[in-house]
């Protein structure tokens, strides 16, 4: 996936603060929007995949209108949304594959991790599905696979009893959504050729 003309990981400014659904959720409520921060950051990282050339400010719409009267918590989510735009860029470009599911941690109950992982799936396809750029790509067909698979994991259900084998089925579905995040990501953002010219605008 060839980085934004604008992101240089090197640069302090590309360097934001971390962004985790304990910050992203009040700022999504108090400015009226109805997705929840798992879905919020779905609906992000799928408009990154699809054309990670997107500004901060050109990702606001994707999570929907704000209520008219909280606007004064409108430049707070901007900001938040340029630095988890800055984040997942970095963490998709991470030749350590290190790009990971924004999910509760391992402490919290399974159904409640379960709940998130489906409304993080269900965003990212919202996400895919807003960007203009992707009408005019054709996936293959491991790419189509596994967006057929992400249907049904966005409709997961959280009735599960949280023993050893529940865990280990959810790490593998984790670790199957993150795969198959990445390779989505490569498939419609092929790097360059060598030696082509750089777009600056």
């Amino acid at each position: 996936m060839p980085l934004d003309p604008d992101f240089d990981p090197a640069s302090p400014e590309d360097r934001p603060q971390h962004v985790d659904p304990q910050t992203l959720e009040p700022l999504l409520y108090a400015t009226g929007r109805a997705c929840s921060a798992a879905a919020a950051q779905g609906l992000l990282t799928g408009s990154l995949v699809a054309d990670p050339g997107q500004s901060g400010a050109s990702l606001m719409p994707v999570l929907g209108a704000a209520d008219p009267d909280s606007l004064e918590h409108e430049q707070a989510l901007a900001q938040a949304v340029q630095a988890l735009r800055l984040q997942v860029l970095r963490a998709l470009n991470d030749p350590g594959l290190g790009f990971a599911l924004p999910l509760p941690d391992d402490g919290e109950d399974l159904s409640e991790r379960s709940r998130a992982l489906g409304e993080w799936v269900e965003g990212f396809l919202g996400g895919l599905g807003q960007t203009r750029r992707l009408g005019g790509l054709k996936p293959s067909p491991e790419a189509t696979e596994i967006l057929r698979d992400f249907a049904e994991i966005a409709r997961i259900e959280a009735e599960v009893r949280g023993d050893e084998d529940d865990e280990q089925a959810f790490a593998e579905l984790c670790e199957y959504v993150r795969m198959g995040v990445m390779l989505l990501s490569d498939e419609l953002n092929p790097p360059p050729p060598p030696n082509a010219p750089i777009a600056l605008q």
